[in-house]
């Protein structure tokens, strides 16, 4: 392993130069190209023309404060990931294949979520492009290749160094400030001179101009101190993002350690230290992305007007149901990604959860009790009582991992499919309880204070279940990162030997099943107080099979994976299917034709028929090309990969063969 010793400046002017070409030009594009398709630089004269004349404005005064918010928070956080990236390269990589993975990671999902008008369904057809663009890329051998583990190499950084990568950093965010200015002032130009834009706007993206050269040098060297916080300190007085290794001692231990690791573990530890060959990829531009991704989901209700145009209620509602989605995506996998107990039963679970709020919060608890709560109060009563859903969903996910706890793999599987097919059943039978197939109605949505919760307006959902997924990340974070978690992961490695390391098997799985069966109350909860009712036909076995498949294809024990696979399963299910069938309806559609080729040898053939068939292919594919999942745990990922390189790992004396001649040497046999 080789460390950079040069004192010299930390790159030549020359390298600077292509730095700043290469992530200047890089940024841009996907700019230049949402300007050219979606008219960004006119939605966003649009907002500023809502605050001059209010009565023509897509949204109300507040909303229109909201989309500011957002335009600043995008363009600041882009500033600042410029100036990080031009600090943070270490610029081996070639600029032509940074500007393509830019094109396709983010000109595509433009172009598609602008040509399907939707934005989830956009977004899962980047799923197939993807994995398309990587498999054509590894077929024709355009990806670097893995280097082994002697050849990696950890650059130590001074002072003096640190300082040429703050200046970097500032003339990155510069120079992108002022490019950005210079497109959206030629455009601006544009428009008025053909009589499209006002002369007031025009003042405005002369002001505009020069503030942002000026916030790009502040918020790039902003993001020149987060790469200056992921390096090795050659003389103690930086940090790093690598066991806290920030002195020549700490260093060169580290670099130690990582010649012992293997090849995958090295290379996802040198990923989070800078100059990286791949910025994009390094945990300080995660931390940028976070930004623009949690900004963008929380203002969404507000943009989505501009960028679609009528509908948003609609989009919003489907977001919504998208959401508990992603909830019941991350408590299954816990039971499954954490703790390797394959459940089949999950949905019962979900129905406990919106049957326990069925009934408390509507008429229905009167009559069993007598208790008639005054309607206000119950949908106050909805906050505590989403704990005490919770609580109750629990409770039968223990009751079901109690006789479960010798069985394993298929026996389990046997097991929880039963108690998935059980539950509905006797839902439907207790009609004194649950009206039977009638189900509940008249189920009270949550109050909040001067907050319209009615079924007109899908924004109060929207935002519940945005803090609901929130809390449910932050649960699993901290429980992934505890001593429980580990114990999950140790069962589901080698239950054997977890036991004999100490694991209480009992209490450790019991533990899974009712933690995974705790989040699916609060999804059912949620699910019955947003649609007023709820009824045992809403739960079937094809249900828990949809929903180990978004945990299957997003990546077993991947919190982010399980997330990208609910809303890729969701899209598919309720959104791709239904846009087929009503596209294939249109005489004009290309799509018209195809079906009724189809339909001439299948007579009753609908995309929604063919939905089992379409989940059973993307499995198998996902199977076959990518077992890991679309973003896998690193875990997970070194498990199902192997090391590029197994002549780099070191060899260890059970690792040396008895025939050979260095047997005996290796383990000291006199």
């Amino acid at each position: 392993m080789s460390v950079s010793m040069s004192t010299n400046r930390f790159l030549p002017s020359r390298d600077t130069l292509i730095l700043l070409i290469k992530w200047v030009l890089a940024l841009l594009i996907p700019i230049v190209v949402f300007n050219f398709v979606w008219q960004g630089d006119s939605l966003i004269n649009n907002v500023i023309l809502g605050f001059i004349n209010p009565s023509n404005a897509l949204v109300s005064s507040g909303q229109l404060v909201e989309a500011v918010v957002f335009i600043l928070t995008f363009y600041l956080t882009v500033f600042g990931l410029a100036g990080y990236l031009v600090a943070a390269d270490s610029g081996k990589r070639g600029m032509v294949e940074v500007w393509v993975d830019m094109v396709v990671f983010t000109v595509v999902p433009i172009l598609l979520i602008s040509f399907t008008d939707n934005l989830i369904i956009g977004l899962a057809l980047c799923a197939i492009v993807w994995p398309i663009y990587f498999l054509i890329r590894r077929r024709l051998k355009l990806l670097p290749k893995s280097q082994a583990v002697p050849q990696l190499k950890l650059l130590l950084v001074d002072n003096e160094q640190k300082a040429a990568m703050l200046s970097r950093a500032k003339m990155g965010g510069f120079w992108f400030g002022t490019a950005l200015g210079v497109v959206w002032l030629v455009v601006d130009l544009i428009f008025f001179i053909s009589g499209q834009l006002p002369t007031i706007l025009l003042i405005v993206t002369a002001v505009r101009t020069v503030l942002f050269p000026i916030a790009g040098y502040f918020l790039g060297g902003l993001g020149g101190r987060v790469a200056v916080s992921h390096t090795l300190s050659r003389n103690g007085n930086g940090n790093s993002a690598v066991n806290g290794a920030n002195n020549s001692r700490a260093a060169r231990r580290q670099q130690r350690l990582m010649k012992e690791m293997a090849t995958s573990r090295a290379s996802e530890e040198t990923q989070e230290i800078v100059p990286n060959d791949l910025p994009l990829r390094s945990s300080g531009a995660r931390r940028f992305f976070l930004i623009l991704v949690v900004a963008f989901v929380i203002f969404y209700p507000v943009i989505d007007p501009f960028l679609f145009g009528f509908g948003t209620i609609g989009r919003i509602a489907g977001f919504n149901d998208a959401g508990y989605y992603v909830i019941l995506a991350l408590g299954l996998n816990i039971v499954v990604g954490f703790a390797g107990l394959l459940d089949l039963g999950y949905v019962a679970f979900f129905a406990i959860g919106a049957y326990a709020w069925g009934i408390f919060g509507s008429r229905q608890f009167g009559i069993l009790t007598g208790l008639f709560i005054n309607s206000h109060v119950l949908s106050w009563l909805f906050w505590p009582m989403l704990l005490g859903v919770a609580l109750i969903a629990a409770f039968f996910g223990v009751l079901l991992g109690a006789p479960t706890l010798r069985l394993r793999g298929d026996y389990l599987a046997i097991v929880t499919l039963g108690f998935g097919e059980i539950v509905p059943v006797v839902f439907l039978n207790l009609n004194n309880i649950t009206n039977g197939t009638n189900g509940l109605v008249g189920v009270h949505s949550p109050s909040f204070f001067g907050v319209n919760w009615s079924q007109v307006t899908p924004l109060p959902y929207y935002y519940l279940i945005l803090a609901l997924i929130g809390l449910v990340i932050l649960a699993n974070v901290r429980l992934r990162d505890s001593r429980l978690g580990r114990a999950w992961i140790a069962i589901r490695e080698d239950e054997i030997a977890a036991a004999s390391s100490g694991i209480n098997l009992v209490r450790t799985k019991l533990f899974a099943f009712g933690a995974g069966a705790f989040f699916s109350g609060i999804a059912g909860a949620y699910f019955s107080a947003k649609l007023g009712g709820v009824s045992p036909d809403l739960f079937s076995f094809n249900d828990s099979v949809i929903y180990l498949a978004m945990v299957v294809i997003g990546g077993l024990g991947s919190i982010p994976g399980v997330i990208v696979g609910a809303l890729a399963v969701y899209s598919i299910n309720l959104f791709i299917l239904a846009q087929l069938d009503t596209l294939a309806s249109d005489p004009t559609n290309i799509m018209f034709g195809i079906n009724q080729f189809i339909v001439h040898f299948i007579p009753s053939f609908t995309f929604g028929n063919i939905r089992n068939l379409v989940f059973g292919v993307i499995l198998v594919v996902i199977m076959v090309f990518r077992p890991e999942g679309l973003i896998p745990s690193a875990r997970r990922r070194r498990e199902l990969r192997h090391a590029p390189d197994e002549e780099a790992l070191e060899l260890g004396s059970l690792d040396v063969p008895m025939s050979d001649p260095g047997f005996e040497a290796e383990v000291r046999i006199e």
